[in-house]
């Protein structure tokens, strides 16, 4: 892993040597998009895959993201700076399933998340300009993923890019309707890590899936010019009766 030493950050340069100097970090994340992800995973313990924030890449972007049949979350990363070099940011090339449970309670004050071949996620900040180690969990042991390498075994996740509309018209034509608790923790997301609190939504009828977008104020590395989180939710079908 590569960046450009002259114009990285101390927080950047920290992350580097964590990556290189670590021989069994498999993953360096950014910690508030994957916490965020943990909190749309599914929670049903039927769901095998869903109960998963997956990340991947293919080469250009690195996708973080959730699912739990009802809604999608993902949030997109570059790996590469504009003037050619790779960010910081790493995955093994068959990505990763992190076990959501014990992902979802913030760590305050982290800001990059390291995951070892054994599954270990560790938070790195602090207060300051600072990636002190504050705490680790481990993530092995949940539906047959007890490594790094068997996150490419264990099963294929749900393409969640194909659901989402690649144009809007943001005319539904008839009255449509959300599940509260889910805006609700989108809400909350939001709250927590947009610059200005502000969420957007854009659909094409009563019935397909919205999408809700907010701004993410990176706390460390490389992040797209403009970050944004994205929350992919079917509205409630009402039958018999007008909102």
């Amino acid at each position: 892993m590569a960046t450009n030493l002259t114009t990285a950050t101390a927080e950047e340069l920290q992350a580097l040597a964590l990556a290189q100097c670590d021989p069994a970090c498999t993953a360096v994340l950014p910690y508030w998009p994957v916490w965020a992800a943990a909190q749309f995973a599914s929670t049903d313990e039927c769901k095998n895959l869903l109960q998963f924030v997956h990340v991947w890449s293919n080469g250009d972007v690195l996708q973080i993201e959730s699912t739990d049949g009802h809604r999608a979350f993902r949030y997109r990363l570059p790996c590469y700076t504009p003037d050619g070099m790779p960010t910081l940011w790493r995955v093994p090339d068959q990505g990763m399933l992190l076990h959501a449970k014990p992902l979802r309670k913030a760590v305050s004050y982290s800001k990059l998340l390291t995951v070892t071949d054994e599954m270990r996620a560790v938070f790195h900040g602090g207060k300051k300009d600072a990636l002190t180690e504050l705490s680790s969990v481990n993530l092995a042991g949940h539906y047959s993923v007890n490594t790094a390498a068997d996150c490419g075994k264990v099963g294929t996740y749900p393409n969640l890019n194909q659901l989402w509309p690649e144009r809007y018209s943001n005319e539904p034509g008839k009255p449509w309707a959300f599940n509260a608790t889910y805006l609700k923790e989108w809400c909350a997301v939001v709250e927590k890590l947009s610059h200005n609190g502000v969420t957007s939504c854009r659909g094409n009828s009563s019935s397909t899936p919205f999408v809700f977008r907010s701004s993410y104020v990176p706390r460390v590395g490389q992040h797209c010019k403009e970050p944004e989180l994205e929350l992919l939710l079917m509205p409630v079908l009402i039958r018999g009766q007008d909102i």
